[in-house]
C-alpha cells in the first residue's frame, strides 16, 4: 500500500514563503493527531560538525517547534554524541558546537538534549525482531520520550550512499557506543604505542573482556580477550588516548549491506513504542556529496528542490532519492554522468538495502503518492 507523502517545493512567493509552506507540510501530514497532548517531543535533527554549514539552519527548527508546540507537543531538540573524535564526541563538545551552528535555547526557543548522556553512554536496550540484532542501544532520551519529529537533510554519504530520515533515525538515535557495532562486526584492538595504561577501558568494560598487561618493553597497556567482548564499542568511547582505533571496515565483499540494514533495524528500535507518534521532515536543499559529519562542506550536486514530510520514514526517503534523480543537475558536477541515479554517481554504494529491510522489518513502504502542496 503506497504511503503519502507531502511535498513543498523550494521556490517561495510574497504570500507564501519557505516557513508557511514548510509548516503545510506538517498539517497535512496531521500533525495535530501524531503529537499528543503534552507530550514530551524529540525534535531529532543533525546539529553539524564543526566548520560544515550544510546542516538543516536552525530558524526552520525554531519555525518547527513553534508548530509543535502549537500541537499540544512540549518539543525539545535533540542529537546523539559521535564515536570519532570530532567536535561533537561528548556532550560538553556536542553542545559547544552546537551553540556555535545555532542551536541553543535562545535561537530555538526550546530546550537543547544531547540524548545519550555525557559520554554518549546513557541508554536503554530495546528489543527489535532483526536479522542481524535482537536488541539495539537506543539514547535514553529518544527512548523517554512520547513522540518524535525527525528533520532530515538529504545529502549523500561514504557508507550510506544516501542519507535521509532512516539515517537519522538509525545511526542517529543510537548510543555513541552502539555505532561502532553498526559499522562493524570487528573486534577492538588495542594500539599498544598509543595507550597509557589509564584503566579507563577496563573499567567501563561490562564484560570484563580487558586486563592490563606488561608489552615486550615492559610497559603496561590494555589487551582485549576477544573470547569474551562482546565487540559493544564502549572501550572506544572512552579512551582518552585514542588508543583503540575505529573500524569502519566495508563487509560482504567491499559493501556495506549488513551497516545500512542493521541501521534500519535501529530505526525500528529508535519508534519503539511510538511508532504512531513520529513524523518525518526531509529537507531536499543544499544537496551535498557527503555527511553533515563532516568538518568541510562542499558545493550540492542539484539545486534546491523542495521540503518533503510524511508518517513513514521509508516513503519519504524513496521519494527524495526519486526528486533529486529526476532534477536537473549542475554543469560541473560528476552526477551528470550517471543522470538517473545521482547519488550513485558521487560514491558508487548501492542505497536501497536500508530501505528495502526497513521495509522488510515493516517500518514503511517503497510505495509512495506524492501530493504536491
Amino acid at each position: 500500500m503506497a504511503s503519502k507523502v507531502f511535498f513543498a517545493q523550494a521556490r517561495g512567493t510574497p504570500r507564501r514563503n519557505k516557513f508557511k509552506r514548510i509548516a503545510s507540510l506538517l498539517d497535512s501530514a496531521g500533525i495535530e493527531t501524531i503529537i499528543p497532548q503534552d507530550a514530551l517531543t524529540a525534535m531529532k535533527v543533525h546539529w553539524g560538525e564543526s566548520g560544515n554549514a550544510d546542516f538543516v539552519p536552525s530558524f526552520f527548527v525554531r519555525h518547527l517547534v513553534s508548530v509543535v508546540r502549537e500541537a499540544g507537543g512540549h518539543p525539545f531538540v535533540t542529537d546523539t554524541n559521535t564515536l570519532y573524535r570530532g567536535s561533537r564526541h561528548n556532550t560538553v563538545d556536542n553542545l559547544a558546537t552546537a551553540r556555535l551552528n545555532g542551536f541553543c535555547d535562545s535561537t530555538l526557543g526550546a530546550p537543547v538534549v544531547v540524548a545519550d548522556g555525557l559520554r554518549g553512554m546513557d541508554y536503554r536496550d530495546i528489543l527489535v525482531a532483526g536479522t542481524h540484532l535482537s536488541t539495539a542501544r537506543i539514547a535514553s532520551a529518544i527512548v523517554e520520550a512520547d513522540a518524535m519529529v525527525v528533520l532530515s537533510h538529504v545529502k549523500g554519504h561514504m557508507v550510506f550512499g544516501f542519507g535521509g530520515a532512516l539515517k537519522n533515525l538509525g545511526m542517529g538515535c543510537s548510543a555513541a557506543a552502539a555505532k561502532q557495532s553498526l559499522h562493524a562486526d570487528v573486534r577492538p584492538v588495542v594500539d599498544a604505542a598509543r595507550c597509557t595504561a589509564c584503566g579507563l577501558c577496563k573499567d567501563h568494560c561490562a564484560f570484563d573482556a580487558i586486563a592490563m598487561t606488561g608489552s615486550s618493553a615492559g610497559e603496561n597497556h590494555a589487551q582485549i580477550d576477544h573470547d569474551i567482548c562482546s565487540g559493544c564499542g564502549e572501550c572506544l568511547v572512552v579512551c582518552p588516548a585514542e588508543a583503540i582505533p575505529i573500524d569502519w571496515g566495508a563487509d560482504d565483499g567491499g559493501t556495506f549491506t549488513a551497516t545500512q540494514e542493521k541501521t534500519a533495524e535501529y530505526a525500528l528500535a529508535a519508534v519503539a513504542g511510538k511508532e504512531e507518534h513520529c513524523l518525518y521532515v526531509n529537507f531536499l536543499t543544499n544537496i551535498t556529496p557527503d555527511c553533515d559529519c563532516c568538518s568541510w562542506s562542499d558545493a550540492p550536486i542539484v539545486p534546491d528542490i523542495g521540503y518533503l514530510a510524511s508518517r513513514d520514514p521509508v516513503a519519504i526517503d524513496m521519494a527524495s532519492i526519486d526528486l533529486v534523480n529526476g532534477f536537473a543537475g549542475f554543469p560541473d558536477r560528476p552526477q551528470l554522468e550517471v543522470p538517473d541515479d545521482r547519488f550513485r554517481a558521487v560514491h558508487d554504494i548501492d542505497y536501497m538495502p536500508t530501505l528495502r529491510h526497513a521495509a522488510r522489518l515493516g517500518l514503511g513502504s517503497l510505495e509512495y503518492e506524492l501530493t504536491k502542496l
